[in-house]
C-alpha cells in the first residue's frame, strides 16, 4: 500500500474506532470510500470488515442526503404556504374591486 493510502486507512480505522465516522466531514467520507473500493485486502479476516465499513459510510451520506432533503422540503412548504396566503388575500381584494366597480357602474346607469 502507497504512503498515502495507507495514511488514508489508518485514519479511516482511528474514527472507527473512536467512533466518530458520523463526524467525518464529505471529503474525508468520500475519501474513506475510494480507499476501501480501491485499496487490496489482503488479509480475508478484515475483507468482510472493510465491505461493512464502506456499507456504513454509505449510509451516513445517505442519511445525510435526505436529512438536507427534508430541510429543503420544509423551506419550500414554508415558502408555498405563505404564497398561498397572499394568493388568497389577493383574490379577495380582487372580489371587493369587482363588487363595488359592479355597484358603481349600476348606480351610474340609474343616474
Amino acid at each position: 500500500m502507497p504512503d498515502e493510502e495507507l495514511k488514508v486507512h489508518s485514519e479511516m480505522d482511528l474514527a472507527f474506532q473512536r467512533g466518530e465516522v458520523l463526524d467525518a466531514s464529505e471529503e474525508q467520507l468520500q475519501r474513506w470510500l475510494q480507499n476501501l473500493c480501491t485499496g487490496p485486502v489482503d488479509n480475508e479476516k478484515v475483507r468482510h470488515r472493510e465491505i461493512i465499513r464502506a456499507l456504513t459510510i454509505n449510509h451516513v451520506q445517505m442519511a445525510r442526503t435526505i436529512r438536507q432533503l427534508d430541510e429543503t422540503m420544509r423551506r419550500l412548504n414554508a415558502a408555498n404556504e405563505r404564497t398561498q396566503k397572499l394568493l388568497v388575500r389577493l383574490t379577495w381584494v380582487a372580489v371587493v374591486v369587482g363588487i363595488i366597480s359592479a355597484i358603481a357602474t349600476v348606480i351610474a346607469l340609474f343616474r
